[in-house]
């Protein structure tokens, strides 16, 4: 059992709404808050329960964009599988005559088009973990199919009839309120049970607002421009709510990085909604015979560098000194498309 204790501190260590006294047990959603810092327990399998129970399911529920996928590759990362690979499968953007083949392969000949045989989520994830996201959106037969591997253990191929055994843990993860679809029939129930063996909700992000600085460091990093906040910025993003969640924080960061001059991300430089501007008046700078002739200058430079650069993007990019993302972010800005086979 994990458990959680207060040494006599000063301003006191509460679990959810209840001041910790003595030592107290901890479960898997549980919230931590010591002065004004918010933890979340995920507590994640360890070697040897790794040994004793195989497999054991997970299921990450949250709204769409909260971040389960990240809390999904750290459950990976602190298990005793991360040296085996971690798979993610987006069980909605799936059509229903591929998700058997997608999660349990398939072999030569097995349907039209099949001219030859291929491994499936849980064999290529063989020792490893496999992200299920959006679990709630699998038909009932394809959850039966679920079922069946992970109460087994075994798949069989599509077009086989031999069942190959797999050791792959399964993290699921939904943004619908699965016990809901379980009392109408739209989830099965044992599927449930199986895949709540350990079960972390993930808050939305306007209810974890400190962690916005780490998320903006790293969609900075991975976004690979170089780019910086400038003044001001922080507490615009850390004042907004954000309704989609990290995936909106990610996708206007990287905007931002995008267009903004210099290297530096300004606060004109995000979106006008994360601004705090009205959809009815998209921009700070409403449209005028300078703002026009700005953009028709910025579009003749574009024309004229891409077509020195022959169309090349990259090329383009480097002769007008910003980024190939910044380039083809304008070019949409401005009704530009590529030429066919130019890139």
């Amino acid at each position: 059992m994990t458990t959680l204790e207060d040494l006599a501190s000063r301003n006191g260590t509460w679990l959810g709404d209840k001041r910790v006294e003595g030592t107290v047990p901890l479960s898997t959603g549980d919230l931590i808050r010591v002065g004004k810092t918010t933890l979340l327990v995920a507590l994640v399998v360890t070697e040897r329960d790794t040994r004793d129970d195989g497999a054991r399911p997970a299921l990450l529920t949250g709204e769409t964009g909260s971040g389960k996928e990240v809390a999904a590759r750290a459950i990976h990362r602190r298990s005793a599988r991360a040296a085996g690979p971690s798979l993610a499968i987006n069980c909605a953007a799936l059509q229903e005559t591929l998700i058997e083949s997608e999660l349990f392969g398939h072999e030569r000949g097995a349907f039209t088009g099949a001219v030859s045989g291929r491994l499936g989520a849980f064999e290529s994830a063989r020792n490893g973990t496999l992200f299920l996201d959006e679990v709630g959106e699998l038909s009932p037969t394809s959850q039966a199919k679920l079922l069946r591997a992970l109460q087994e253990r075994v798949i069989t191929r599509l077009g086989s009839s031999a069942t190959i055994p797999v050791d792959v843990r399964v993290v699921a993860a939904t943004h619908r309120d699965l016990l809901a679809d379980v009392a109408t029939g739209r989830f099965r129930s044992d599927l449930y049970y199986r895949l709540d063996g350990a079960t972390v909700t993930v808050p939305p992000l306007r209810e974890r607002v400190r962690d916005i600085p780490a998320l903006v460091d790293r969609t900075l990093e991975e976004e690979g421009s170089g780019a910086r906040l400038g003044p001001g910025v922080l507490p615009v993003l850390m004042s907004y709510r954000w309704p989609g969640n990290v995936r909106e924080l990610r996708h206007a960061v990287e905007r931002a990085a995008a267009l903004c001059e210099g290297g530096t991300i300004t606060p004109a430089d995000l979106p006008p909604v994360v601004r705090g501007e009205s959809a009815d008046r998209p921009s700070a700078l409403p449209p005028s015979p300078l703002r026009e002739h700005i953009d028709a200058t910025e579009r003749g430079a574009l024309v004229a560098a891409l077509e020195a650069a022959a169309w090349n993007q990259s090329q383009a990019a480097r002769d007008l000194g910003i980024t190939r993302r910044a380039l083809i972010y304008r070019m949409e800005r401005h009704g530009l498309k590529p030429r066919p086979g130019d890139g």
